[in-house]
């Protein structure tokens, strides 16, 4: 665990659990800094997470992601556009300079996770005028689900959100914008080595019991 985060990690976290829905998932509502988004939702959580990367050119229409580290891949409901800052869509925050993916005027989305046990996403959100508020719920495979809202700018304002799940895995995510926007640096992971024995002594114990 990066002790440098921790501070930001334990600020984070009743904010987190507070927007859990009635199963279990835990939304967490991270802030534009690679510290306060990423980094804070790994420590939080005890999470190892992967790179959702398409490598495209600029302005190619996309409607899935391969994500073969989970033999499936990430479906969005409307093609979006793949931009790369500077090259597409101006502006983002901490200094990345990658792939995001313009929704196209659209503002009501779902990104389906068509994969194998993700446990956890997380990704960043920008709008495409003024400051705007995101309303994003994510859909479980057992039927749980959590709800967080967060806000970003226009300008340089991309803004980290993220989900966990512990009894399930995380199949849907809903997006509900004010204004179309672009999305990137998505992500998702498992539980770290040290979480994955404590879940496998758990079912174990609970075995025997029965």
């Amino acid at each position: 665990m990066r002790t440098s985060h921790l501070l930001h990690a334990a600020a984070v976290t009743a904010a987190a659990i507070a927007s859990a829905g009635p199963a279990d998932i835990v939304g967490f509502v991270g802030d534009t800094t690679l510290e306060g988004g990423w980094f804070a939702f790994e420590d939080t959580f005890d999470v190892v997470m992967t790179v959702i990367h398409h490598g495209g050119a600029p302005y190619e229409t996309v409607t899935s992601i391969d994500v073969p580290e989970f033999s499936g891949s990430l479906d969005f409901d409307t093609p979006h556009s793949l931009r790369i800052i500077g090259q597409g869509w101006a502006t983002w925050s901490h200094g990345y300079a990658g792939e995001v993916f313009y929704s196209n005027g659209y503002t009501l989305l779902n990104y389906s996770l068509n994969m194998s046990g993700a446990y956890a996403f997380d990704a960043y959100v920008e709008p495409n005028s003024s400051l705007q508020p995101f309303y994003i719920t994510a859909y479980g495979s057992k039927g749980g689900e959590a709800f967080v809202e967060t806000w970003a700018h226009w300008s340089a304002g991309a803004t980290h959100f993220g989900f966990y799940a512990t009894n399930e895995h995380i199949i849907r995510i809903e997006i509900d914008a004010g204004v179309d926007y672009a999305i990137g640096e998505w992500r998702v992971g498992v539980p770290a080595p040290a979480a994955v024995a404590l879940l496998a002594l758990a079912g174990l114990c609970g075995c025997r019991h029965r």
